[in-house]
């Protein structure tokens, strides 16, 4: 690109010849980890800028900037430009202008360039660049954005078409070629930086896995027992934390240290619609064995035997990854066999095998799922239902295709009336060249110029349709939320674990607990006194017996009762009104073990029944129900997945 300067008259400058104070401009930097690996900062972009703004007579108001992060990504990907874009939706308005160093620091594609300028200029807010000297409130200015968003775009295709056809060159010609990011467990990089970097056998992590193949394979511990080994005789990880049995299953068990090989471009690689991959087919490549084939065969099978087979008890726990504990890990479902009541709970993967091993528990308590689960969804249908609570959560992907939907219709009238004078235009070129020469290189060559802007045209027009599109899709999906809160009032409530499961997962839904499991969910096992009550439907009296009414159920009790079964019969009315526990019964009114006794048997052979049948005429209050679940904040987001018919596609491939 020139980098002659041009002054351009534009109504930016129209503004600060006639306006009482100078425009008030902001700068806006971004370079990419690419460009920073070059050595190219935002400091240089930052002396440019503001050398810009004053020649210009502006007023430098602020500056925003975005490092390492890719031209690709549209504004609300960009965490800067997205804090730019809310700021100058404020009011009133903190700048007029926004000032970037050259138009790739506005995006490398159509898609990241032209929408934050389209929506700045639909509020009044003009884009200048510092290169060449423009700004897009002239027809010439918005003509030179146009090729540099071209140039961009054209750029950005180049470096990406070039990096990825030198990726899978190097997976299919360097041997044990390193394809980037951290090497597996086991491995260091030879040649680090250079494009013939390769995969070479790291003796310190190699030893390792070959000491941890003997704990496993000659003395018959699992990884848990392993890793508890190697943190006594602290052989950290790599990064020098302690091992737990997931992070040390992982490493020793990839593929690279059971079968000698990675695959590039495998399961995850972007692939078209047809599914096929778009930059290259997958590779294997092959990199220095640690463990022989044998060594890794008897590895694989002692470590399968010591998975569990069967999953009979089994349950779906929806909310499994989705509640965050007051030690910051997250609640998985664990089995029924594994709970002593043998009922569905939840428990902190910091009590299990997920934490370092040899180092204790997290103390998070268990939590009863039933509860929890019923508790979260009767919340989320309560949000569901709730239109405008919908619509908030929504905002998010609703908030990406925002604009100004009447400019944006006159901006694609305008542009269709600039493509039809330009058809014309190269309609008449076509025929004044015609008549002098009938050379077809000829007429190409001078309606080249022409034709090249038609195509830049084009382009950006069909961006404009594609911008408009998504705003009347984002209205037809407002009237669908409507819809779906009025369905989850009627048919949500009823829906099964693995069905909440998929609507939990559609709106991203995080639990996050704010306070300790109550006392009575620590255990699992409920209050047998109050089991008793709520099975029986009945109340409890109010207070102590009286004399009159212990005259009248003392016979059903005992043949001579004494002052300790009374002792025992208020203790139990006690219990059942306050949810103590048996061993604070017997703290605080000097009753003894036999009371809970009492009440075993009593309860069993029916006598319970006939006292409290006996009590119906004394005062009576309802039985203790205690809090079953800990304090939490729900939160989530609308996912477009939710808004979209089962018959009807959506733009991102979802159904």
């Amino acid at each position: 690109m020139s980098n002659v300067s041009t002054h351009l008259t534009s109504a930016i400058d129209v503004a600060r010849r006639a306006g009482t104070r100078p425009l008030r401009a902001v700068a806006y930097l971004r370079v990419s980890t690419e460009e920073q690996m070059k050595g190219y900062g935002v400091a240089r972009q930052d002396t440019k800028t503001t050398r810009h703004i004053a020649r210009k007579g502006w007023e430098h108001v602020g500056t925003y900037k975005d490092e390492g992060v890719p031209g690709s990504l549209e504004a609300s990907e960009r965490g800067h430009l997205k804090q730019l874009m809310a700021d100058a939706q404020k009011d009133p308005r903190p700048f007029d202008i926004v000032v970037v160093p050259d138009g790739r620091a506005i995006g490398r594609k159509g898609r990241a360039f032209w929408r934050w300028v389209w929506a700045l200029e639909d509020i009044g807010v003009f884009v200048a660049v510092v290169a060449d000297d423009y700004d897009n409130t002239t027809a010439e200015g918005r003509k030179k954005m146009r090729r540099d968003a071209d140039y961009a775009e054209t750029e950005w295709e180049t470096i990406r078409d070039r990096t990825q056809g030198g990726l899978q060159e190097k997976a299919e010609l360097v041997e044990a070629a390193h394809m980037g990011g951290r090497p597996p467990f086991g491995y260091r990089i030879e040649g680090k930086g250079t494009t013939g970097s390769r995969l070479a056998v790291d003796e310190n992590e190699s030893a390792l896995i070959r000491y941890v193949h003997d704990l496993v394979v000659g003395e018959g511990l699992n990884f848990f027992q392993v890793a508890t080994r190697l943190n006594s005789e602290r052989k950290f990880n790599r990064s020098g934390n302690p091992w737990t049995y997931v992070n040390l299953r992982d490493r020793i068990l990839s593929s690279a240290v059971l079968d000698g090989q990675m695959t590039f471009r495998g399961k995850h690689a972007k692939t078209d619609e047809d599914g096929n991959p778009i930059w290259g087919e997958s590779i294997t490549i092959k990199v220095p064995r640690i463990l022989t084939k044998e060594e890794s065969a008897n590895l694989k099978r002692k470590s399968v035997s010591r998975v569990m087979s069967s999953r009979r008890d089994c349950a779906t726990y929806p909310l499994s990854g989705r509640v965050v504990s007051l030690c910051r890990r997250t609640y998985t479902g664990i089995s029924r066999a594994s709970t002593k009541s043998g009922t569905r709970e939840y428990r902190c993967s910091g009590g299990n095998s997920n934490r370092a091993a040899g180092t204790e528990p997290c103390g998070c308590s268990y939590v009863n799922a039933e509860a929890l689960e019923k508790h979260v969804w009767q919340e989320v249908v309560k949000v569901i239902g709730d239109g405008r609570k919908l619509e908030e959560l929504a905002a998010e992907w609703i908030g990406l295709s925002e604009g100004d939907k009447a400019a944006n219709i006159e901006r694609i009238a305008e542009l269709d009336k600039q493509i039809e004078d330009l058809n014309e235009a190269i309609t008449a070129v076509t025929l004044a060249t015609a008549r002098k020469t009938r050379s077809a290189d000829a007429i190409a060559a001078a309606t080249a110029p022409l034709d090249e802007e038609l195509q830049q045209l084009q382009g950006l027009r069909d961006e404009a349709a594609l911008w408009l599109a998504e705003m009347e899709d984002a209205e037809r999906r407002n009237q669908e939320l409507r819809d779906l809160a009025k369905m989850a009032r009627h048919s949500f409530l009823n829906m099964d674990p693995s069905q909440q499961a998929d609507i939990l997962d559609l709106l991203e839904v995080k639990v996050t607990f704010t306070g300790p499991v109550p006392k009575e969910l620590k255990t699992g096992t409920p209050c047998p006194v109050r089991a008793w009550y709520e099975s029986a439907g009945s109340e409890v009296p109010a207070s102590d017996l009286s004399d009159a009414d212990w005259a009248v159920v003392a016979p059903l009790l005992h043949k001579r009762p004494g002052n300790a079964i009374r002792r025992s019969v208020n203790a139990i009315f006690h219990k059942a009104r306050t949810g103590m526990s048996w061993s604070e019964i017997i703290a605080e009114l000097e009753v003894t073990k036999t009371t809970a006794d009492h009440f075993r048997r009593w309860s069993k052979d029916g006598t319970w029944k006939l006292v409290n049948e006996a009590l119906t005429h004394t005062g009576r209050v309802p039985v203790w129900c205690p809090e079953l679940l800990p304090p939490m904040t729900i939160e989530g987001r609308v996912d477009p997945r939710m808004m979209l018919s089962a018959a009807e596609p959506s733009r991102t491939g979802y159904r």
